[in-house]
């Protein structure tokens, strides 16, 4: 069975249980299985925050690059 034949079974058993404790556990599952992970993102939340240091400190050294210079790299 492929992974889409799966979710659709998945999708199916969800909808049709009556069971909230079997509603807790699937969403268990996945919070646990996001956990510290960004929605839609693979990166967490602390390497978010890593980046976001870095790009003010490139920033305040001076380490940036004008809207024109950024577009003129890219045309090549």
């Amino acid at each position: 069975m492929d992974i889409q034949a799966q979710k659709i079974e998945l999708i199916q058993m969800l909808l049709s249980t009556t069971k909230p404790n079997v509603i807790k556990k699937i969403k268990a599952i996945f919070e646990e299985a996001n956990a510290g992970t960004l929605i839609n993102s693979s990166m967490t939340v602390a390497q978010l925050e890593k980046e976001i240091e870095e790009a003010e400190a490139d920033i305040k050294a001076g380490r940036t690059f004008t809207t024109a210079q950024v577009k003129a790299h890219f045309k090549h």
